[in-house]
C-alpha cells in the first residue's frame, strides 16, 4: 500500500467519522425536540385534568388584601408628595385615585402571582379569579346586609376591594374610578397569574429533573 492510498483511506475514514458524528447529534437533536413537545403536551394534559385550585385562588385573594393594606397608605403619601412636587398643590382626591390605582395594580400582581405560582398552571385563569372571587364575596356581603337590614357593605366594601371610597359603597364601582380601578385589578392579577405559574412550572421542572 503507496503513502497516497493510505492517506486516502485516513481521509474517507475521517469523513466517514464526521458525517457519522453530524447524523447523530442531528438524531440527538430531533429527539430532544421530540421531548420537550411530549413533556410541554403531557403538562397540558395535566393542567385540564387538574381544574382550578379554589386554595391557590382564596391565598391569592388573601394575598392581595393583605398587600393592599401594606401599600395603600405608603403609595397614596408617595403620589400625593410627587403630584404636590411637580404641581405645587395637587387635589387630595386625585392623589388619593392615582395612589389606589397603582395599589390595585401592585397588590393584585403580588396576589395573582401567589395564586398562580401555587397552582403552577392555568396562571391567566388563576389570577383572573382572585379578584372575581373578591368581587363575589363584596355582592355576598352587600345582599346578606341588605336582607339583615345591617349597613356592612360600607365597612367592608375597602377591604373586600380597595379601590371603593368609604361611605359610596356599590355606587362607586359604576363610577369611571370604578372601571379604572377594576381595569387595573383584572389587569395586575392576569399578569401576576401568568407569571406565576410560568415560575411554578419551570422550578417544578427543574425538581423533577433533579
Amino acid at each position: 500500500m503507496t503513502d497516497r492510498e493510505a492517506s486516502r483511506r485516513e481521509s474517507e475514514r475521517d469523513r466517514s467519522s464526521d458525517s457519522d458524528k453530524l447524523e447523530r447529534l442531528e438524531r440527538d437533536r430531533s429527539q430532544a425536540e421530540k421531548d420537550k413537545l411530549r413533556d410541554a403536551r403531557r403538562g397540558e394534559g395535566r393542567e385540564s385534568k387538574q381544574g382550578i385550585s379554589w386554595a391557590s385562588v382564596v391565598i391569592g385573594l388573601l394575598t392581595a388584601l393583605g398587600a393592599g393594606v401594606i401599600l395603600t397608605g405608603i403609595l397614596s403619601g408617595v403620589v400625593g408628595a410627587i403630584l404636590g412636587t411637580i404641581g405645587g398643590a395637587a387635589e387630595g382626591g386625585a392623589s388619593a385615585v392615582i395612589g389606589l390605582l397603582i395599589t390595585l395594580f401592585i397588590a393584585y400582581i403580588i396576589g395573582g402571582y401567589a395564586s398562580g405560582r401555587m397552582a403552577s398552571r392555568s396562571g391567566v385563569l388563576h389570577g383572573l379569579l382572585v379578584p372575581v372571587l373578591g368581587l363575589a364575596l363584596l355582592i355576598l356581603t352587600a345582599i346578606v346586609a341588605a336582607v339583615a337590614g345591617v349597613s356592612l357593605i360600607d365597612n367592608l366594601g375597602g377591604a373586600a376591594l380597595p379601590s371603593i371610597p368609604q361611605g359610596e359603597g356599590l355606587g362607586a364601582m359604576l363610577s369611571i374610578g370604578g372601571i379604572l380601578a377594576l381595569i387595573f385589578t383584572l389587569l395586575g392579577s392576569i399578569l401576576g397569574g401568568a407569571w406565576g405559574a410560568k415560575t411554578g412550572r419551570r422550578r417544578g421542572f427543574v425538581a423533577e429533573r433533579r
